[in-house]
């Protein structure tokens, strides 16, 4: 976890919360990061601008100063077995009705850059290296929208597709698993930064999905 007591963004500090960060160190499962790490993380540096707007907006709306903390969290590489430990331990946190959770990534790095260029198979009735990339990504998506983080250990065990934040994303499907509470997961947005079309090509995918508590639980 983070071991600041604020983050900076252009657009306002947010600051960390810290009783919520001594309650999880209590576990003895959580370390702090060393500030040279944290500072050069970058994942959850490109979220916390639109936090701080979301934040501004809502005070200029409604002239109430919300009192909203954030506790960064970074997740490495680790098992799976690991991931849904932790995503057991964090459930009744991000249950917590009055707790948000972002979890940054992106998906699919495709090119030789990335070591990683699988194409279609003659079978697979798809033309385009782009097209393929797409059809791999939303495999990926379609399980994280069932939340069903098994299948999609299985998922990347067998196409080893280069999501960034593969093992935050599983971590966060177990803790779904385990919340008394019922959730809708639906992804709203897909891009890629290039149409890869040959092996010279490269690129990486953006998704963006939104997490809601489903409405008969009233």
């Amino acid at each position: 976890m983070s071991g600041a007591s604020r983050i900076e963004t252009p657009l306002g500090n947010l600051k960390v919360d810290v009783n919520l960060r001594e309650q999880l160190l209590s576990t003895n499962k959580f370390g702090i990061m060393e500030r040279m790490i944290d500072e050069e993380e970058h994942s959850g540096e490109m979220q916390y601008p639109y936090i701080a707007k979301i934040i501004n907006d809502a005070r200029t709306e409604t002239g109430e100063q919300y009192s909203l903390r954030v506790l960064p969290i970074m997740v490495g590489s680790t098992k799976t077995s690991r991931e849904e430990a932790f995503g057991r331990l964090l459930s009744p946190y991000l249950s917590d009705v009055g707790v948000f959770t972002v979890v940054s990534s992106d998906f699919c790095h495709w090119g030789r850059q990335f070591s990683y260029t699988p194409q279609p198979s003659k079978t697979e009735n798809i033309l385009q290296i782009h097209e393929y990339i797409e059809h791999l990504d939303k495999k990926g998506m379609n399980l994280i929208e069932m939340q069903r983080p098994g299948a999609f250990a299985d998922y990347l065990r067998k196409y080893s597709n280069t999501i960034c934040g593969r093992h935050p994303i599983s971590v966060w499907l177990y803790s779904l698993r385990e919340s008394a509470l019922t959730h809708e997961v639906r992804f709203v947005n897909y891009a890629q930064s290039e149409k890869a079309r040959t092996t010279r090509d490269h690129s990486v995918s953006y998704a963006g999905a939104v997490s809601r508590v489903a409405l008969f639980n009233g």
